[in-house]
């Protein structure tokens, strides 16, 4: 139990890191389109992972995925929300795409293999 409430501490300061920490401040260094409009479906992920509505923040971060698919934050932000959810898979795949995107990251491989491990 112990271990599983490090682990968590340890994804929430690495996904914060990797992008998540900008879904607060996400107003200030908003997510834009080429199109200068905001990721709306991005947005209102935020706002439920604000309420701790994680199915709801999965089904936005999904549809904000189709309109920037290669947005580590985005990617960053769906796999926080599977992991609150227990949907330890489908966020071990986000974090291997933050880490395509980002890669070399010293920070991600270490969430990567503590992820791996849990999963066993």
């Amino acid at each position: 139990m112990v271990e599983l409430m490090k682990m968590s501490a340890f994804l929430g300061c690495v996904l914060f890191y990797a992008g998540c920490g900008q879904i607060h401040q996400s107003n200030e260094s908003a997510h834009l389109l080429l199109d200068g409009h905001l990721n709306p479906y991005f947005e209102r992920g935020n706002v439920h992972i604000d309420k701790k509505e994680y199915g709801k923040a999965i089904e936005q971060y999904q549809n904000a995925l189709l309109l920037e698919p290669d947005s580590a934050i985005i990617h960053a932000a769906l796999g926080w929300a599977y992991y609150n959810v227990g949907m330890l898979d489908a966020a071990i795949l986000q974090a291997d795409e933050v880490n395509r995107l980002k890669p070399n990251d010293p920070e991600l491989q270490k969430i990567l293999e503590l992820l791996h491990q849990q999963r066993r």
